[in-house]
Formats: C-alpha cells, structure tokens, sequence
C-alpha cells in the first residue's frame, strides 16, 4: 500500500514539472516575440459585419459626454468619407457618369472641371446622408487616468438600396440643371451605379 502511494506520488510530481517545463517555454515564446493579442471592442466588431452601412468612431475625455460626442462625430466624419470614396468612384468618367467629348484641351479641361464640381456636390451630398445614421452600440470604459473612453458605432439602418438612392437624390439636387446636360445625367443610372458601388464593399 506504501509501494502504491509513492508511485502515485512520484508519477504526480514527474508530470507536474513536465507541465511546468512546457508552459515555461510556451511564456518564454511568446514573451521572446513581444507580442500581444488585443482584444477588439463589441462596437469594432459589429462595424465589421456591416462595412458599408456601419462606422466607429473613439472618444476619450474626463467628462464622459464629452467623450461620446467625440466618439459619435469621428463615426460620422468616417461614414461620410468611405460613403464619399464609394460615390465618386461611381461617378467618375470610367463609370461613365461623363459622356462629354475629350479629345482636346478644351474638352478636356472641361470634363476635369465637371469632375472636380461634382466630387463637390458628393463630398456635401453624404455629409447631409450621415445625418441619418443612429448608435446602435455604445462601450465605455473608465481608465486608470480617470479619463472615459467610449466607443461608438453608428449606421444606416435603411439598407444599401436606400442609401444609394438617399445619395444619388442629394447629389441630383446639387447640381445644376445646365450641368446635368452636359453630363447627361440620368437619376436611375447614377443611383444603380451608386448601389453597385457599395455592393462591392459589402
């Protein structure tokens, strides 16, 4: 019975300093690359589900009101200008938003001027659309400074469809109607441009 325990003993021990001499060099590893898993914030998370129709944004202030009101207006400024990137893209000569003639200078120049008039009106058209956006998912965390930080993600909740046509509306009211000849601009063309635009980052 004696016999018994000390092996039991001794089969305890072997295996516990083999646990110990694996998990030492696994710290050791990973101490020996200096590097660290972070771990991702709910509101990161579900931006990341959503692409297109959602945006984060990251406040940090003492006053936690203040920090959410800066966490909201960098997810809006970043909606605006991924929803911009998408829009233009659509709206660029190779997308055929153009139709106008550029075989010399003068034509030329002409289309560069439309180009840059009507990134304009886009860059104020989804400015106007973020306006629409709404949190659905807010974090707050208290830091060892005492100062809040707060996470914030905002979206679009009416679908890409919508939001296409939200922006093709906005940008048709901007611009001009002697411009819109030139152009030969079309509403349901430029708004199925639009929606394949931003189907492409879904």
């Amino acid at each position: 019975m004696k016999k018994n325990y000390f092996l039991v003993a001794a089969v305890a021990i072997a295996a516990g300093v083999m646990a110990t001499g694996c998990g030492g060099s696994k710290a050791a590893l990973q101490s020996a690359t200096g590097q660290r898993a972070i771990e991702q914030d709910i509101c990161e998370k579900l931006q990341e589900e959503k692409p297109v129709l959602r945006a984060v944004g990251i406040g940090q202030h003492f006053k936690e009101s203040t920090a959410r009101n800066i966490a909201e207006a960098q997810a809006r400024a970043q909606f605006a200008r991924s929803l911009a990137t998408k829009v233009k893209a659509s709206t660029s000569a190779d997308a055929g938003g153009y139709e106008v003639y550029s075989g010399d200078a003068v034509a030329g120049n002409s289309v560069s001027d439309q180009t840059a008039k009507t990134n304009d009106f886009v860059d104020a058209a989804t400015n106007e659309v973020v306006a629409g956006t709404v949190p659905i998912k807010i974090s707050k965390y208290l830091l060892p400074n005492n100062q809040y930080k707060v996470y914030v993600c905002l979206e679009y909740q009416k679908g890409v469809s919508e939001l296409a046509a939200e922006v093709a509306r906005r940008v048709e009211q901007k611009i001009p109607d002697e411009q819109k000849l030139k152009m030969n601009f079309e509403f349901e063309q430029y708004r199925k441009r639009v929606e394949a635009e931003l189907e492409k980052g879904r």
